[in-house]
C-alpha cells in the first residue's frame, strides 16, 4: 500500500467528514469500538439463551414427530436440531437488523469493511466459520481479539467484517 492511498478504513477523530477515501463509505471512529469485547461476550451469553429455548422448544416437537412416525423421522430432526444455532446466526445478523437479539439488546452489529450491512450468505459463511473454529480450537481462537484495536476475531478477519458499537437514538 502507498501512502499516497492511505488506509482502507481509517480511524477518524469525533469531528469532522468521517468517511473513506476511496469507498465514500462511513470510516469508523474508536467509539465504535469501546468495549466491545465485554459486549461480544454478553451479547453471545444471551444468544446462547435464546438458542437453548428455541432448542428446547424443538426438541419437544421433534420428539413428538418421532414418536408419530416411530422414529423413522428422527435422523431428519436431529440433523434440523443441529442446524438450529446456524440458522438463528444465519438469519437474524443477514436480516435488516444485521445483529442478533444479544447484538441487539447490547447495541452492536455486523457491518462489512466495504460498508453496507451483510447479506444472507456473509452472514452464512460468518456463524460456519465460527462455530467450526470454535470447535476446532476449543473457543482458544477467540484470543485473536485481544491483539487487535477493534476486537475482530479470526472469523471476522476471514469474512472481512467488523462488529461494531450502533449509537444510541433518543
Amino acid at each position: 500500500m502507498n501512502k499516497s492511498d492511505g488506509p482502507m478504513i481509517e480511524l477518524g477523530s469525533l469531528e469532522g467528514q468521517n468517511t473513506d477515501r476511496r469507498t465514500g463509505a462511513r470510516a469508523f471512529n474508536p467509539d465504535d469500538f469501546e468495549s466491545i469485547r465485554l459486549r461480544r461476550v454478553f451479547a453471545y451469553a444471551i444468544d446462547v439463551v435464546c438458542i437453548a429455548v428455541i432448542s428446547v422448544a424443538a426438541t419437544f416437537v421433534a420428539t413428538i414427530l418421532g414418536i408419530i412416525s416411530f422414529g423413522v423421522l428422527t435422523p431428519l430432526l436431529v440433523l434440523i436440531l443441529a442446524l438450529i444455532p446456524l440458522s438463528y446466526h444465519t438469519l437474524l445478523v443477514g436480516g435488516p437488523g444485521s445483529a442478533t437479539l444479544g447484538m441487539r439488546f447490547m447495541n452492536i452489529r455486523l457491518e462489512r469493511l466495504a460498508g453496507g450491512p451483510p447479506d444472507y450468505l456473509i452472514a452464512f459463511v460468518h456463524a460456519v466459520v465460527f462455530y467450526l473454529s470454535i470447535a476446532a480450537t476449543s473457543s482458544f481462537i477467540l484470543l485473536v481479539s485481544l491483539f487487535n484495536p477493534r476486537g475482530r476475531c479470526l472469523h471476522d478477519f476471514v469474512i472481512d467484517v467488523v462488529i461494531r458499537r450502533v449509537p444510541l437514538r433518543s
